[in-house]
């Protein structure tokens, strides 16, 4: 309606000069009407009679030009409303409208110019200071936007009184609210959002908005409440499902979220966000293979969003798809060449092939892009430890200590680092802050554990690796660990009872047969063999080692040597298996 139009949009012009003679009275009404193509026909023949006062040519400028900005002509509109300043320079209205126009423009300049024109002619036009608010708040002045729209909320009770029926006051405080959140002032804003809702109880940005503030906040639930009202109020509003989604995803309700998700889509086919979003709780959710297919569908609906790479890019790595990762991951810093997270997941795709010097070189900008970045500092030093290099590896481990003094694998990396360079008493300081930190870390006393062992406390690696092995009782190294240092602790083996939570179908199942007596050694090995050059000496690397722990347990020291030899020369460095490889050889007095 015409009403609503001049209500959002200003102090309307209430009353006007009665129109010249010369133009009919159904013109006139026509002109000021709702139809903005029956207006424009209407003003025009006024304005084209020639016979009205400059005042009232003014008037009818005024309602063309807000009859051609309702259509979305904005050029049309600044040509009749700066018509109509010209013709009346004292035009307060026009120049507000005028001010509207340039703002749909986004000309925020020449907007706020017009509605201080407008407030310097009417200093009681609330309308001009809540647009004028709104225009400094889209340039991110906002101590200026809350100061004009704390004005108009203070003059909209005198405008109230005279037209009962204007909503200024509650459009304020909405507006006025997105400016305290824009500012990181949340409770603020949730006060005025809150007064907007109670001036309109239907009204659903204002509950949307609050939501964000409340999410802002932390406060999901209150978030989430609102969210749901803004879905009762507007159930075709696909945003406000796709919102709630990410909300139920931070509390871990994914099948919430996934739920939401799928009636935006319902909603919006075409919903590029939709997908994506979809895509990461699904992966939260451990479903993969929909999370790429969603991100698929992002990409293909909306192919130069980085973010979206990005996320499929990850879960390929998590498929040891590392090929495809790379070409993913290269595709988002094509399309952000600025995004430090691509550059470090890029880094440690190259580093799962193998390709070191790329992989560095992808760290290096990482940090470069964002020195505080603490990931990146703790994968180039995971890099360093496995070429030997320690204390490089424990310079950028440090680093990301520092940088996020909770970061609990860094500590364990460390602490590994430590062992590689024979600091056991460092190492254990490690692995002891990561238990401090998440006591229920088993990499934390599984490393703790070798590190006593290597120190000489047998008890105490026994403790730690049965700790170990108790809270992730699947991992069969941690259980193939226990069993070795309960039989150097002369302690009863569990590993038959273990074994029982173990799959035994993939690799390191052969192992733990040849620790039960059913596998001999050979067999061990030709177990290893894998088309996989990778894979292959990995395996290779944990039958000879662990061949030589049960070799050195029946007192075959000539034979532990030579297996533990090739262990040595044959693990990656920063495998327990190469640490143990060596200080099994320094134990028994031969070198590696």
């Amino acid at each position: 309606m015409r009403m609503l139009r001049l209500l959002v949009a200003t102090a309307a012009l209430f009353a006007v000069t009665a129109p010249a003679v010369a133009a009919s009275r159904a013109d006139w009404d026509a002109c000021k009407g709702d139809d903005p193509d029956r207006s424009i026909a209407a003003c025009t023949r006024i304005i084209q009679g020639r016979g009205e006062t400059a005042k009232n040519s003014a008037i009818a400028h005024h309602e063309r030009g807000l009859a051609y900005r309702s259509k979305g002509d904005f050029d049309r509109a600044i040509a009749d409303l700066s018509e109509a300043v010209r013709l009346d320079p004292k035009y307060a209205e026009a120049y507000y409208g005028r001010g509207l126009a340039y703002g749909n423009k986004d000309d925020l300049d020449r907007a706020i110019a017009d509605y201080s024109e407008a407030i310097r002619l009417d200093p009681k036009l609330a309308a001009a200071y809540n647009n004028r608010g709104n225009a400094y708040k889209n340039k991110g002045d906002f101590d200026r936007a809350i100061a004009d729209l704390s004005e108009a909320i203070r003059l909209a009770p005198e405008l109230e009184a005279a037209h009962p029926e204007t909503i200024i006051r509650r459009l304020a405080h909405y507006n006025r609210g997105r400016a305290y959140d824009s500012k990181g002032d949340f409770d603020r804003a949730i006060a005025d959002f809150s007064e907007a809702i109670r001036l309109d109880p239907k009204y659903a940005e204002a509950y949307y908005n609050r939501a964000g503030a409340y999410g802002n906040k932390g406060d999901l639930d209150r978030a989430i409440a609102d969210l749901s009202e803004v879905i009762r109020l507007a159930p075709e509003v696909a945003d406000a499902r796709q919102d709630r989604a990410q909300f139920y995803q931070r509390q871990g309700n994914y099948e919430r979220a996934i739920a939401d998700l799928n009636e935006a889509i319902r909603l919006d086919p075409k919903s590029a966000v939709a997908y994506n979003n979809r895509g990461s709780a699904y992966a939260f959710q451990g479903d993969i293979d929909r999370a790429i297919a969603d991100f698929s569908e992002s990409i293909r609906l909306e192919p130069r969003v980085p973010a979206v790479y990005y996320n499929r890019g990850k879960l390929y790595q998590l498929q040891g798809k590392n090929d495809r990762a790379i070409a993913d991951l290269s595709e988002a810093i094509r399309l952000d060449p600025k995004f430090a997270a691509a550059y470090n997941n890029r880094g440690f795709a190259y580093l799962n092939q193998g390709r070191t010097d790329r992989a560095i070189a992808d760290f290096d900008e990482a940090i470069r892009l964002d020195p505080k970045f603490a990931d990146a500092y703790s994968n180039r030093g995971k890099l360093y430890q496995l070429q030997g290099n320690n204390d490089r590896a424990i310079a950028d481990l440090s680093e990301a200590i520092r940088l996020e003094p909770k970061f609990v694998s860094a500590y364990i990396d460390r602490g590994n680092a430590y062992r590689a360079r024979g600091d056991n008493d460092h190492a254990i300081a490690d692995f002891s802050e990561a238990i401090r930190l998440d006591p229920k870390s088993a990499d934390a006393y599984y490393n703790r554990g070798l590190a006593y062992l290597y120190s000489g406390d047998l008890a105490k690696a026994l403790a730690d690796v049965s700790e170990a092995s108790e809270l992730d009782p699947q991992d069969a190294y941690k259980a193939l660990w226990a069993d070795i240092l309960a039989q150097r602790n002369n302690a009863a083996s569990r590993l038959s009872q273990a074994s029982a939570q173990i799959d035994m179908t993939p690799w390191p199942g052969p192992i733990i047969r040849m620790f039960l007596g059913r596998m001999p050694p050979e067999a061990v090995l030709a177990a290893a063999d894998d088309p996989d050059a990778k894979k292959k000496k990995s395996q290779v690397c944990d039958a000879n080692f662990y061949s030589g722990e049960l070799a050195l347990r029946l007192n075959a020291k000539d034979e532990a040597v030579r297996l533990f030899r090739l262990a040595a020369s044959g693990c990656a460095r920063d495998v327990n298996e190469w640490f143990a490889a060596n200080a099994e050889l320094k134990a028994l007095g031969a070198a590696p």
